[in-house]
């Protein structure tokens, strides 16, 4: 009768080992029966384990091992009788072996081998006859030298595959930083490009607005008392001065001071690992925030957030938010955040469509491109200090505002703002082919009446 043992698990797996002995010894020490990996096989004990054969049959044993021995998923406390099909663990999570009972024809006597050995010992020489005990001749040195150093060979091979995968690895992370940063680098200079061409082209604007105002004042002044010419000349130079008055009449910096209080850069990780940012704005000094749905969900609606925070502008403190609910049929979402105090707000938010055409000059303030614009830094944190882009609205549809300025990752939930500081709309996205410079927005309307079905808003 043999033992045999199959390994399940660990760095032998697959492999098949049978003993015809009355005592076995199972661990990681060089002279184990049933011998594990040295290096690899770290949960089982140098010498973890025993198996003695006995009259009732094969019995497990644990030899003290740090990590204890189980059987069928049950550690053992004692001996422990073997049947046939038992597996045996190594620790609740190392390495395990399949038992099995091998019936041959010549076999030990019933009686385990320590039994035996001590029944021989006290018998008479004579009466004992001598065990034919088929031995299988010993390997030379030179054979045994031989496939040591092919083992430790073997080994080395791996280890060398190791480091290369790990070198390869960290040489495609450096690879893809640097070319990030050359990404972002180029972005942040194209923004910047176009934030120059864009004062440039409103100061172009402004003069050529002043320019046709003093051509048709000298043109009405020279009219020569003809009624038709002077009403008509009266009409272009109103159109003239509205124009004017709508290039080089917003107060900027007015705008950005009454709002850039309540404007945050929201940060988000949902619940498989991804991390997302954007801008979100307070809507009340009870920390009602909006932003976009596809920041609190996810692009297809699926993901749920795991932490939600936001940072306002000129702070480093990372506020705990929970999400409120996003709208089913616009990109509008809606979370709040607890502080201590009143949370700062936004000027009002437009709740009709009345006012907003073709052409009114708007004020941005968001985080584009999140972090990776300059910032100050305070104990080693970002300070969080939004963008303030400007620009034109170019079409006032039912449920889009399209907009002529700039917008880049991080700028969605951005609040626009009108020549007198109020919310108007939400900016949830661009046009990929004019790199930034065409925007869409939700109508401030819009985001007005999910927040009433929430009875948020009166």
């Amino acid at each position: 009768m043999k033992a045999q043992f199959k390994f399940l698990s660990g760095a032998r797996a697959g492999q098949i080992e049978a003993f015809r002995k009355g005592y076995i010894g199972l661990g990681r020490h060089p002279l184990s029966d049933v011998r594990f990996d040295a290096e690899r096989d770290l949960d089982v004990s140098s010498r973890h384990a025993a198996i003695v054969r006995k009259t009732e049959g094969f019995v497990l044993q644990d030899l003290g091992s740090r990590n204890g021995t189980f059987v069928n998923g049950q550690r053992v406390t004692g001996d422990t009788l073997l049947r046939d099909g038992d597996v045996i663990g190594f620790g609740a999570n190392g390495p395990a072996l399949e038992f099995a009972v091998i019936e041959i024809d010549a076999d030990l006597p019933a009686t385990a081998a320590a039994e035996g050995l001590a029944e021989r010992a006290s018998s008479p020489r004579e009466v004992i006859p001598a065990a034919q005990r088929p031995t299988a001749p010993r390997a030379s040195t030179g054979v045994r030298i031989r496939a040591e150093v092919a083992r430790q060979t073997a080994q080395l091979r791996r280890t060398t595959k190791v480091l290369i995968a790990l070198l390869l690895i960290v040489g495609t992370g450096f690879t893809w930083i640097q070319i990030d940063g050359r990404r972002r680098a180029r972005e942040s200079q194209t923004m910047t490009l176009h934030f120059q061409t864009e004062l440039q082209g409103v100061r172009d604007a402004l003069n050529a607005a002043q320019q046709e105002t003093a051509r048709l004042r000298r043109a009405l002044e020279t009219s020569g008392g003809d009624s038709a010419a002077v009403a008509r000349l009266r009409m272009e130079l109103a159109a003239v001065e509205r124009r004017r008055r709508a290039l080089g009449g917003v107060d900027y910096r007015a705008i950005s001071h009454r709002n850039q209080d309540a404007v945050a850069i929201v940060l988000v990780e949902y619940t498989d690992g991804e991390r997302f940012s954007g801008t979100a704005f307070a809507l009340d000094s009870a920390g009602t925030m909006v932003t976009n749905k596809h920041i609190l969900v996810g692009d297809d609606g699926t993901k749920t957030p795991r932490r939600l925070g936001v940072i306002f502008s000129g702070s480093t403190q990372f506020w705990r938010a929970e999400m409120v609910g996003v709208s089913p049929e616009s990109d509008v979402g809606v979370f709040h955040v607890s502080m201590k105090e009143a949370t700062p707000r936004v000027a009002g938010l437009a709740r009709t469509r009345e006012g907003l055409e073709r052409g009114d000059p708007v004020a941005i303030l968001g985080y584009p491109l999140g972090f990776d614009l300059p910032m100050e830094s305070q104990g080693g944190q970002p300070i969080a200090e939004p963008t303030l882009t400007v620009g034109t609205v170019s079409k006032a549809l039912t449920a889009v505002i399209q907009v002529d300025a700039y917008g880049a990752p991080g700028s969605s939930g951005s609040p626009i703002f009108d020549r007198d500081g109020k919310v108007i709309a939400m900016l949830y996205g661009g046009e990929r082919e004019s790199q930034g410079k065409i925007i869409y927005a939700v109508p401030a309307y819009v985001v007005a009446d999910y927040l009433k079905s929430l009875n948020l808003m009166r």
